[in-house]
């Protein structure tokens, strides 16, 4: 399933990109899975859009889907009247055949454009490696699992930034990368950089407390929650956990940017506490905050 499911989709989307074809995921996933459950029902084998297949089928100078039936017909011609022509044909002949279709495909561009980018190159080289000395099967299966545990990090170890007014503009960005930005005295505007739910949450709050225990100058805290597209039970019980210590500090507390999933689950799990503590904007926050009553 998992060599199904990576290699076809690596086939689908290369080919499409190059062609400059849009792609639907769920119309092909659905016709991969409604393939496999036919061929399953009569005992055939697993059905997928090989690399190799696909690159020879395009090759060939496929145009359209109907190039998939031509073939279809061929094999089953050959399978019912030809056997006795291919059932002795030396392995290596057809590894040639394989790699005469991939060759192109050979092509260190992509690693080295990851690298530039500085992003994911050691999980790809990983991956090419672990494929080459555990095989198909079980490098696909190291590649999936170390897709898994990065992202498992990145989640466990959140990053929160402080937003800063850039200039005059009510675009409140991250003050590390623009020193310019103007901070509101007694207002501390934070923005978690990863979605909040159960793993990333604790790490996200916990942060959040400790810049306001290490600083005394705070007395209005706005969260923007931008990056948080919906939330979990454990989330939202986290926050309200947060509203209950900032009351304690006596910090006003006011949210920012919040999707409508956001503020449906924190009205329902406490509606007096998170009543009129939303903005649609980071400035509308600040400003609600810091003009006078």
């Amino acid at each position: 399933m998992v060599i199904i499911f990576a290699e076809s989709w690596g086939s689908v989307r290369s080919l499409a990109l190059r062609h400059g074809d849009l792609l639907a995921s769920n119309r092909e996933l659905l016709a991969l899975g409604a393939t496999n459950l036919a061929s399953g029902a009569f005992q055939g084998m697993a059905v997928g859009a090989g690399f190799s297949a696909s690159s020879a089928n395009e090759a060939a100078g496929a145009q359209s889907k109907l190039a998939g039936l031509v073939a279809a017909g061929a094999v089953l011609m050959l399978a019912v009247f030809g056997t006795h022509l291919i059932e002795l044909i030396p392995e290596p002949v057809l590894a040639a055949a394989v790699i005469s279709a991939l060759l192109h495909a050979l092509n260190p561009k992509p690693l080295l454009a990851l690298w530039r980018l500085d992003r994911d190159q050691y999980l790809a080289l990983l991956a090419v490696l672990a494929v080459l000395f555990f095989g198909v099967l079980h490098g696909m299966l190291i590649a999936v699992a170390l897709s898994i545990a990065s992202a498992i990090r990145t989640f466990s170890q959140p990053v929160v930034k402080e937003l800063g007014e850039l200039g005059d503009t009510r675009n409140y960005v991250d003050r590390e990368n623009h020193t310019d930005t103007v901070v509101h005295p007694g207002v501390l505007v934070l923005r978690p950089e990863e979605p909040l739910f159960f793993a990333s949450v604790e790490g996200v709050l916990a942060d959040i407390k400790a810049r306001i225990t290490n600083r005394t100058d705070v007395k209005n805290l706005v969260l923007s929650l931008e990056e948080s597209p919906d939330i979990d039970s454990t989330a939202a019980e986290c926050m309200v956990d947060l509203l209950t210590v900032l009351e304690c500090h006596q910090i006003n507390f006011v949210i920012a940017r919040a999707k409508d999933p956001v503020r449906a689950v924190l009205l329902k799990i406490a509606p007096d506490k998170f009543n009129e503590k939303f903005f649609w904007s980071v400035a509308d926050a600040v400003a609600s905050v810091t003009t006078p009553t």
